[in-house]
């Protein structure tokens, strides 16, 4: 067997035949293409990859198959603002001492009985195999927050990857160190890196009402119309259960980042569409399914950006978008920020105070010094 992480995976997204894959690409090679058949994958003689439907449960058994067999990039799918230019770039050394394994999987262990989501783990193991192998010839016990710092200016920041993929290291960093090695790195001294103050992009109510209005499909207006009126992120939508629904006291409990809990009101439209929705297709478990499985971001996304089209919205548009308008909407409405910050789910108010600068109830009433012009 070649030694541990020479070779190497490259996971893409990929839309073939109308559904959303996960794109598995590698150099020939016999024993990961035995792997492959083993996951009973296919092979596209068009993208030239072999690949499997978009699944958690598919994207888990991808690093579990190959595991110790190869090294997997998965980072297409938890980045989204590395471009794949970058990942065909990616030339850094994977391969890691037994001791640099070792600790590896320690953290790995210590992410999962956290609780943390895989999507979290996994991208954090990536950044952590990358860290380690690029000071290979130092033991993790010996690196300290110099090393850390030269390797952010050195690599991150000098080959242009973007603040939230180094702000993802510097998470990952922070983890195994606070866990394994705390005496030698200050882990409080890492500071991430400054986001850029853009401000949310939103729809008004009108424009709400008209994708609405323009989604034929039951299930597609269905899980807009949730994603608008309870101001859900998509991870929460898609993973929404029947059992989180109270339709005695017209709630449903939301289970967001960090398995934070919150509980939201349906509201009488609400309940009529969700009504509709369970006489006609009746679903077991989870909320919303699609032909092959769970939805996934990509396939939200796309939903809303058919009904957009459909509705003359032309600009480029995202299902995130639904979540900023709820939140907007309600301060316009009058509603305390306190109150919106907990139907968010935010753990600062400071994340929520954004919105008030969206919000044109408040500039309306500005009247434009161009208006008294005489002209």
């Amino acid at each position: 067997m070649a030694g541990y992480y020479e070779k190497k995976v490259l996971l893409k997204r990929l839309n073939h035949r109308g559904a959303e894959r996960i794109a598995i690409f590698f150099e020939k090679d016999s024993e990961l293409i035995s792997i492959c058949k083993s996951m009973r994958a296919l092979y596209s003689r068009t993208h030239k990859c072999w690949y499997l439907d978009n699944k958690r449960e598919n994207m888990k058994a991808i690093f579990e198959a190959f595991k110790r067999k190869a090294w997997v990039d998965g980072s297409a799918f938890f980045d989204k603002n590395k471009t794949p230019q970058h990942l065909v770039k990616e030339r850094i050394d994977i391969d890691l001492t037994s001791y640099a394994q070792q600790e590896l999987a320690h953290f790995s262990s210590s992410l999962k009985a956290r609780g943390m989501s895989l999507s979290t783990i996994i991208s954090y193991e990536h950044a952590l195999r990358m860290f380690l192998s690029y000071y290979k010839e130092i033991a993790p016990s010996e690196i300290n927050n110099d090393h850390i710092n030269s390797f952010l200016s050195d690599h991150l920041y000098a080959q242009g990857y973007s603040r939230s993929y180094h702000s993802q290291f510097i998470s990952a960093i922070k983890h195994f160190y606070r866990d394994r090695f705390q005496k030698k790195v200050e882990v409080d001294l890492l500071v991430h890196p400054k986001r850029d103050k853009r401000l949310p992009k939103i729809f008004s109510k009108e424009e709400v009402a008209c994708i609405l209005r323009s989604t034929p499909n039951l299930k597609h207006k269905t899980l807009l119309s949730l994603q608008y009126g309870l101001g859900l992120r998509v991870s929460e939508l898609i993973n929404l259960r029947l059992s989180d629904i109270d339709f005695n006291r017209g709630t449903v409990i939301i289970f967001g980042k960090g398995r934070k809990g919150r509980r939201v009101f349906l509201g009488t439209g609400l309940c009529t569409v969700l009504d509709t929705y369970l006489e006609a297709y009746k679903p077991s478990d989870r909320l919303f399914e699609g032909q092959n499985g769970e939805y996934s971001r990509t396939s939200v996304n796309n939903v809303l950006k058919r009904a957009a089209r459909r509705a003359g919205i032309m600009r480029n548009v995202n299902s995130h978008m639904l979540r900023h308008s709820y939140a907007t909407h309600l301060l316009e409405g009058g509603v305390d920020l306190r109150y919106i910050q907990e139907l968010l789910g935010h753990r600062s108010s400071k994340t929520t105070e954004i919105y008030t600068y969206v919000s044109t109830k408040s500039l309306g009433k500005i009247e434009s010094p161009f208006d008294g012009l005489k002209l």
